[in-house]
């Protein structure tokens, strides 16, 4: 995994936090990609969770003042992905199970309404490119790196999204799907092996084909039943992998 700070911007200079109004807009917009890239290390477990996120390595990593670095740092703090220690320090939220049920809860109850709407207000446009992120996941699938499918699956599930017609339903949808993502990457992906993805695979098409067709009540089907089966998995890999093995009872004597 890579700590914060090991990659640099090449062609940018530090910005001195006491120039002009025009430098305040390039903070500005300097903060928003800090921010973003720092969401997508941190969702992606490229940074480890519970790592020191050091505001001056993050500066000179993307080549910008400290200011940036902090207005990213507290955007990231808003989401939970990032927590302030006495001190001022900061490090990234380690991932917990405490609210994993609320988090279900809410993904479920978006994932059905979601595919209700996309097979209600689907056009052909729509359609044609939740198709595409339906073959580029097979694509990714048969490759058998698991960060191209990960990657393959959230796409494919945008592009429901965006087919629901919804930009607030849409917009918290993808929010859970990111929420979730570190999740997959820990309890998920790793017993994601053949019979997983060939299930997905078909998950995948019979929700395509329940959207193409404008059935709501089978796309809303098809969704809930979709989150069960990722849910199953994750539940097989908190499962006791040798506690179980032994007994403990004293052997009886002869």
């Amino acid at each position: 995994m890579v700590k914060a700070g090991k990659r640099s911007r090449v062609g940018k200079t530090p910005v001195d936090d006491t120039e002009d109004a025009g430098a305040g807009k390039r903070r500005g917009r300097g903060s928003t990609a800090v921010y973003e890239d720092l969401r997508e290390d941190i969702l992606s477990l490229r940074i480890e969770q519970g790592s020191a996120l050091d505001e001056v390595a993050l500066a000179e990593r993307f080549g910008l003042s400290r200011t940036p670095v902090r207005e990213a740092l507290l955007m990231l703090a808003g989401e939970d992905l990032v927590t302030f220690l006495p001190g001022r320090s900061a490090i990234v939220t380690p991932h917990t199970m405490s609210n994993s049920h609320e988090y279900m809860d809410t993904l479920m109850l978006l994932s059905r309404a979601i595919a209700r709407l996309a097979a209600e207000t689907r056009n052909t446009e729509s359609l044609a490119e939740i198709e595409r992120q339906r073959l580029a996941y097979e694509t990714a699938a048969a490759t058998g790196d698991i960060t191209a499918i990960n990657v393959a699956d959230l796409a494919f599930h945008r592009a429901v999204s965006f087919a629901s017609g919804n930009a607030f339903l849409g917009k918290f949808y993808r929010l859970s799907l990111d929420y979730g993502r570190r999740m997959h990457l820990l309890h998920y992906y790793p017993i994601f092996g053949e019979a997983e993805k060939q299930d997905c695979i078909r998950q995948h098409a019979a929700l395509t084909a329940a959207i193409a067709a404008g059935d709501g009540d089978r796309a809303e089907e098809l969704a809930g039943e979709h989150v069960m089966a990722e849910l199953r998995v994750v539940q097989r890999s908190l499962e006791p992998k040798v506690g179980t093995r032994f007994a403990l009872a004293p052997s009886a004597r002869v």
